[in-house]
């Protein structure tokens, strides 16, 4: 079956290695791991310390975020407040693999301040040329596939 041109291969290959430089900068070993939260809901994590002391939401996107991705950094923060509500004192930190990126919630964005706020570190890992590379052709094969329809009849 072949690979349809939206999908986030490349992206689910650079994970590990930003959870591997979040977990060398944090020393300690993070993984990703489903949780259960006392109501009962159940959350993805995309990295916890098996002591539950570290939760972290990884972003390999490379370049500017734009609105659906800003959200979705958005929601993976209250993510991560909500599961310090049951584990306190952990250590929350929202990680990618670009500095532009990352841009959004480091600046003067109401997001950037929520952040700080409510004590989420922002992090970047360098993912490498290699990954890089990948990243940055998935992304343009996306872009391509998502394209809005012409106007043209």
């Amino acid at each position: 079956m072949a690979e349809h041109q939206s999908s986030s291969h490349e992206q689910l290959a650079a994970e590990p290695v930003i959870l591997a430089g979040i977990a060398a900068a944090a020393g300690t070993a993070i993984a990703p791991a489903t949780l259960k939260l006392a109501g009962g809901a159940r959350v993805d994590v995309d990295g916890v310390a098996d002591d539950r002391s570290v939760f972290v939401e990884v972003f390999a996107h490379q370049g500017r975020l734009r609105g659906g991705q800003f959200h979705k950094v958005a929601r993976d923060a209250l993510k991560l407040i909500t599961l310090r509500r049951e584990h306190p004192g952990a250590r929350l930190i929202v990680a990618f693999g670009d500095e532009t990126a990352a841009a959004c919630v480091t600046g003067r964005s109401w997001l950037a301040e929520a952040l700080r706020t409510w004590g989420v570190e922002v992090l970047v890992v360098d993912v490498g040329a290699d990954v890089r590379a990948g990243l940055v052709a998935a992304q343009a094969r996306q872009v391509m596939v998502n394209a809005a329809p012409s106007e043209e009849p």
